[in-house]
């Protein structure tokens, strides 16, 4: 397991959150998940965020907090998000393919360590 090469899951989906943080275990990656942007905030520094687009229509300052976060981010939209990428934002579109996410974490991990 890639012990300094932690991933933070946050969305607000529990099934989603499960399998995502499955996925990335199987390929060797410790991930960390939660079902809210500010239980993220207080997690350990993670080389890469994976967020749903759920939690922006949830929680009032998302996006600032997604604007505010000091790894890279995967946001998962279904396409219609208002979020508009920035400098570290990685936008995949819902349904997601499973191999596209591991090839972009795989890119990131290599850059990160």
């Amino acid at each position: 397991m890639l012990t300094d090469k932690s991933i933070v899951i946050v969305a607000p989906d529990q099934g989603l959150r499960r399998s995502l943080a499955f996925a990335l275990e199987v390929e060797g990656y410790s991930t960390k998940a939660y079902d809210s942007l500010w239980k993220a905030e207080a997690a350990p520094t993670a080389f890469c965020t994976i967020v749903d687009d759920e939690i922006l229509k949830s929680e009032a300052q998302a996006v600032q907090s997604l604007r505010d976060m000091r790894s890279r981010i995967i946001l998962l939209t279904d396409g219609m998000s208002a979020l508009q990428e920035h400098a570290g934002t990685i936008i995949l579109t819902k349904p997601i393919n499973g191999s596209d996410l591991l090839e972009i974490v795989n890119s990131m991990a290599a850059v990160a360590g």
